[in-house]
């Protein structure tokens, strides 16, 4: 049995990369304008392994991101058989099942980068509400809003966009 996309799942692979990358640069910017520990998962260290200081941040909105996170947003695509299945169901509770998906799909991320490079670049071990340093479940509200634009706005726009998309590719 096949996994059941919209048409033309492919053309729609580099949008999700860019939604995911400008809205992960403007979170972590964003947290650093409110308080620059809130995330402090961005973690120098000098050539010898040691952190020189761990939590202290530029408060002046460095936002960024890791080279990790494009083949991890490839997996938005993903979230497209997850929206069929559940298109009858309202919108918030969608965003319940993304939430739950999202968290896998992070956990599963980080440590396959942690295993492959010896760090996950998002280190939330620091946190009480952490599993395994991977996810943290204190972020969950932000997630679900998160979700919510995602489905609600972006993906369903895309789709309906993509008839056009394609046009302007193959002329």
């Amino acid at each position: 049995m096949a996994i059941p996309f919209y048409p033309d799942p492919l053309i729609r692979i580099p949008f999700y990369i860019v939604f995911w990358i400008v809205t992960e640069v403007l979170f972590t910017g964003i947290c650093d304008l409110i308080h620059p520990k809130i995330l402090h998962s961005w973690i120098h260290k000098n050539l010898d392994g040691h952190i020189p200081n761990p939590i202290r941040r530029d408060p002046h909105a460095m936002a960024y991101t890791f080279l990790w996170m494009i083949p991890v947003a490839v997996l938005l695509i993903f979230i497209e058989p997850l929206s069929i299945w559940v298109d009858p169901w309202p919108l918030w509770a969608r965003g319940f099942v993304y939430l739950g998906a999202f968290w896998v799909g992070e956990y599963v991320a980080g440590a396959i980068i942690k295993k492959i490079c010896g760090v996950c670049p998002w280190d939330y071990s620091y946190s009480r509400f952490s599993l395994h340093g991977h996810i943290r479940f204190d972020m969950g509200p932000l997630w679900y809003l998160y979700t919510l634009l995602l489905d609600g706005w972006f993906m369903r726009n895309l789709v309906e966009l993509t008839p056009a998309i394609r046009q302007v590719l193959t002329s």
